[in-house]
């Protein structure tokens, strides 16, 4: 894994000379996890005042630094330049880049049934990195989320390659405005050559 302090001298060598974005950079497998991350975690933002688009993720302050590392490295990878905010009103940070052509490549939609081996398994990695919760002690995978579509379109797929998961509706809070479920994954997936921080944790 890529250190903070090699993510800190990227940042320092790309300052005042930003290119073009390189998505081919970045493997299947890493496309996945990128497009994952964001279907749990990120937000597309464009200001008709400053005419500026950008891509944002929120992850955990402290529990997902790896995480944001990981990203970071990423993003830097494809000629990205991360700004990374501590968000003052909950305990997380806001990871975000400015850039029209990640935008658009980020409302691409999605359908795992159309994608490669390698990029659903990205994908699944970066679905467990945002909405994922993993239980070390009772060796469970867990990821709660809104999108029921995308979430049978990764059951579908993990049960090709026969790890057992299941999706059911959870009760809604009183805080949600939509209908959320939760999909739990047998830890089988920590055998597949996954790129998921959390679950390579068990």
């Amino acid at each position: 894994m890529v250190s903070f302090i090699n993510i800190r001298k990227g940042i320092r060598l790309m300052r005042g000379r930003e290119k073009e974005v390189n998505f081919r950079a970045l493997s299947e497998k890493e496309k996945g996890y990128l497009f994952g991350l964001f279907e749990g975690d990120g937000y597309k933002i464009y200001d008709k005042k400053s005419r500026h688009y950008h891509i944002e993720f929120y992850l955990n302050s402290i529990k997902d630094l790896e995480i944001i590392n990981f990203l970071s490295f990423l993003l830097l990878k494809i000629n990205l330049l991360p700004n990374i905010y501590q968000d003052k009103r909950y305990n997380c940070k806001r990871i975000r880049v400015y850039s029209k052509q990640l935008f658009k490549i980020m409302e691409k939609n999605i359908s795992l049934n159309k994608e490669t081996k390698e990029f659903c398994i990205g994908y699944c990695s970066g679905m467990i990195d945002s909405e994922g919760y993993v239980n070390s002690a009772k060796s469970t995978i867990s990821v709660i989320n809104t999108n029921l579509r995308v979430l049978k379109e990764m059951k579908k797929f993990l049960e090709k390659g026969k790890i057992k998961s299941s999706i059911s509706k959870r009760k809604k809070g009183i805080k949600d405005k939509l209908d959320n479920y939760r999909m739990y994954i047998s830890v089988k997936f920590k055998s597949v050559k996954h790129l998921s921080i959390k679950a390579g944790k068990l």
